[in-house]
């Protein structure tokens, strides 16, 4: 590892936070864009929507061109698309305004969440990946934690405009980080050319495009990151609801207890970069977090405890819930084809998750509308059930690839 192979890997990871600031910022902003632009319930939900199947768009066709034209330049034009995006929002303020500047925000951050276990791979051997891909695997929920921080004085302030300008901020700020302190080391010195015995990987014949996307085990890490990734993302949006209407908490409590499994989901994405990256038997860490995350998950909607107890609970779900994406997310370079298709690994895996995203919790929330908090909890432990089988499978295809490695 290079010397200062620190200086992109955590400018990558910071550009991540920075950028996810414009997938936190319409939240807290829905009230004030109700009030102001007379945005409907449905446009606020197209206003997720637009952005996130960007973000699946881009992810995919920036494997193939991060691969190809390397990860500064891609993830630095994307960027740029998203702070054009941002500013254009600002003017442009009817629903098919914001629904075309979501689409461009969307751009930057998609890219940015394909490039960046790219670059960290490039620059650390598996064995030294295990915080920045821990930190990784929460950059997401540290950006909506300092959006939702930041939203109250804001808000207090100044309209929606004010989020979507601290947003704006964000977003040139990662560009800057990108554009000065991200770059790919030489192919003599790249990390992600070795296997975790330490033996060098033997470089592949040119392939078709679709090879690298078509790679088995990146197709069923994405699978089981679209269950467990959904199941969790359900967990975090009707966490409060449970909470608040079926159990009786105040909004207060009720919010401090989401916030409390937020900070659990942080701590197990850091805890997991570190047992992954040392771990002999991945697919054994992997079946291990996967058979706890069930259980939270079939068991979280359906407690009645003191709220102190509850408080405890949903901190050690929090902490299971978010080991799932950071070791999902280091997958993607051990398991590519070749040192030429790790964006197309990882962009595969960001599909699974996006996609995740989109899809559980609206079906937990149509659960939810036609019948109980107990039947969610059926379908998000059933799905991350149906995750546990896809986790045999890979650690025995797994183990296949690292004996026909050596």
């Amino acid at each position: 590892m290079k010397k200062h192979a620190w200086i992109p890997v955590w400018a990558i990871i910071i550009a991540s936070i920075l950028i996810s600031f414009e997938y936190g910022k319409v939240p807290p902003s829905q009230p004030s864009m109700i009030e102001v632009l007379g945005l409907s319930y449905t446009m606020q939900g197209l206003l997720m929507t637009a952005f996130s199947v960007a973000a699946i768009a881009m992810g995919l066709i920036g494997g193939t061109l991060i691969d190809r034209f390397g990860a500064r330049k891609i993830v630095s034009i994307a960027l740029v698309v998203s702070i054009v995006g941002n500013v254009l929002s600002l003017f442009w303020t009817s629903d098919a305004g914001l629904l075309v500047s979501r689409v461009m925000e969307g751009f930057g951050y998609g890219a940015v969440m394909t490039g960046g276990p790219v670059i960290i791979s490039a620059w650390y051997a598996p064995a030294k990946r295990g915080l920045a891909y821990g930190v990784w695997g929460a950059n997401v929920g540290v950006g909506m934690l300092i959006c939702t921080g930041a939203a109250n004085p804001i808000l207090a302030v100044s309209d929606w405009s004010g989020m979507w300008v601290f947003a704006l901020i964000g977003a040139v700020l990662a560009l800057l980080m990108v554009a000065i302190c991200v770059g790919m080391p030489a192919d003599e010195d790249r990390q992600d050319l070795f296997l975790d015995d330490g033996s060098k990987a033997e470089k592949d014949a040119k392939h078709g495009v679709l090879w690298g996307y078509l790679a088995p085990l990146p197709i069923l890490a994405a699978l089981m990151f679209f269950l467990v990734g959904g199941a969790t993302d359900a967990f975090n949006s009707f966490t409060i609801t449970y909470l608040n209407v079926e159990l009786g908490y105040d909004y207060g409590a009720a919010n401090l207890c989401s916030f409390i499994a937020s900070i659990g989901l942080l701590v197990g994405a850091v805890i997991m970069g570190f047992v992954f990256a040392k771990a002999k038997d991945k697919g054994l860490v992997l079946i291990v977090n996967i058979v706890l995350a069930a259980i939270g998950l079939f068991i979280w909607f359906s407690i009645d405890l003191p709220l102190e107890a509850t408080y405890v609970i949903a901190f050690f779900i929090g902490c299971v819930l978010g080991a799932a994406p950071t070791a999902f997310f280091a997958v993607a370079p051990m398991t590519a084809r070749s040192k030429d298709t790790v964006g197309s690994a990882n962009a595969v895996i960001v599909l699974g998750q996006n996609m995740g995203t989109l899809v559980i919790p609206t079906v937990v929330g149509m659960v939810l509308d036609a019948s109980s908090f107990m039947m969610a909890a059926m379908v998000m432990g059933g799905v991350s059930v149906v995750a546990l089988g896809i986790s045999f499978a890979w650690r025995s295809l797994y183990r296949k690839k690292m004996e026909l490695a050596k």
